[in-house]
């Protein structure tokens, strides 16, 4: 054998490798940006231009995962993030993270730096010159997705009707024919609603100054991924300079980051799902980072040993299919925990009352009578760590009730 045909093979080989140095700029392969997408949120179509957006920055070649945050029949949680992050992608574009929070727990897991905020709206007709839940007349019917953030507001509007939906687009619906008066949702749903259905100027949306309405958006990582994290910053720095950020944001997503609100020290690091991440649109409940027991002081007794025995057969007959015998969450989220009643998420017993007694059951919402729910909410006191006592939980005092709800160990 002749070298002749090795020599002609070298010589190949290095044409081939030259051609790919002056392609990718000195390397010798192409760099390739792996990223994440929940096919459930309203603005994936956004993440995947964003992505395409990003890697052309970077002269990278795309792989985009796609995965659904609305399947299965548990809620989808930060360990979930971290396995794809581990073994699907780089980045998890998209992430909600609360405004209220000022020390948000992510299981592990790192956020870029924010690139857009959204949030919950409250919708109103376009005649309307309401702008606010206080501007609301006495009696409105407020359409809500089940399980999202808003449930929690009509504790602090008494006079409002809650008309709980299994979704957005159900809320939405409601609004626009006229059955009820008003909607508070997730501005993404919203504004994909109102564009498919042909409501813009029909229908208006207005921000909600309220708690846990506003989330800033970021990019997850894992530290193996720092890298492909600080390269995706410089691109967007570089893109908000241009305006092909904002180009490629709205109109569901303002851009920029939202400042930390010194209201509350929430810390939901879950998606309000879209679906409700996060987003608030379907069966699922925001999933919060892991939370701290106190055990600071001895917690109240608000109940009798009576009524969380009562309250427990009530659970098992109309919440437990949702929530599990034990609590533990199956289709609906966990409802006892450090995860579910945290130091950060400043939620109060009212808070939790209202969400129970606007959401529950979820076939259907506020159909039990209300001792029903007092008993119930004295077995989820029970189950957090709370003692039973003398004093009897009434309806109306556990409604306006400011003690934080935290879990206690049990």
């Amino acid at each position: 054998m002749t070298r002749q045909p090795y020599r002609l093979l070298v010589r190949g080989a290095w044409l081939v490798a030259a051609a790919t140095v002056l392609l990718y700029g000195g390397s010798a392969a192409a760099a390739e940006l792996s990223v994440c997408i929940d096919s459930s949120s309203p603005v994936a179509a956004i993440d995947a231009h964003l992505a395409r957006a990003i890697a052309a920055h970077e002269h990278a070649q795309l792989r985009i995962h796609r995965f659904d945050s609305s399947d299965g029949d548990d809620a989808f949680s930060l360990k979930d993030f971290g396995k794809l992050t581990r073994q699907e992608c780089e980045l998890v574009l998209g992430f909600p993270i609360d405004t209220d929070a000022q020390d948000v727990a992510l299981g592990g897991l790192q956020a870029t730096s924010p690139y857009g905020h959204t949030g919950f709206v409250l919708v109103t007709p376009g005649s309307s010159k309401v702008a606010s839940l206080g501007q609301l007349p006495k009696g409105t019917r407020v359409g809500v997705a089940y399980l999202t953030t808003p449930n929690i507001y009509f504790a602090e509007h008494p006079g409002l009707q809650a008309d709980v939906t299994l979704t957005t687009d159900a809320a939405l619906k409601a609004l626009a024919t006229h059955v009820d008066g008003a909607a508070m949702v997730w501005k993404p749903a919203a504004t994909r609603y109102l564009a498919e259905q042909h409501l813009d100027g029909r229908l208006e949306m207005h921000a909600l100054d309220e708690p846990h309405a506003r989330f800033n958006l970021v990019a997850l990582y894992d530290k193996d991924h720092a890298a492909a994290a600080a390269a995706f910053e410089r691109a967007i720095a570089a893109m908000q300079a241009s305006g092909e950020l904002r180009r490629l944001l709205a109109p569901y997503v303002e851009v920029g980051a939202l400042p930390v609100s010194s209201r509350g020290s929430s810390a939901m690091a879950g998606r309000p799902r879209y679906h409700a991440r996060a987003a608030g649109a379907g069966r699922r409940c925001a999933t919060k980072g892991a939370g701290a027991t106190a055990k600071t002081s001895a917690p109240p007794a608000l109940y009798t040993e009576a009524q969380a025995t009562g309250g427990r057969q009530k659970f098992l007959d109309n919440c437990a299919q949702c929530h599990g015998q034990d609590l533990e969450g199956m289709a609906g989220p966990a409802l006892k925990g450090p995860n579910f009643a945290s130091v950060k998420s400043n939620f109060h017993v009212g808070d939790i009352f209202t969400i129970v007694t606007h959401n529950m059951p979820a076939t259907q919402p506020g159909s039990l009578p209300r001792q029903d729910y007092v008993e119930i909410m004295a077995f989820l006191l029970q189950q957090n760590g709370y003692p039973a006592g003398g004093s009897t939980l009434t309806y109306d005092e556990t409604m306006q009730s400011k003690v934080p709800f935290i879990y206690r160990g049990k």
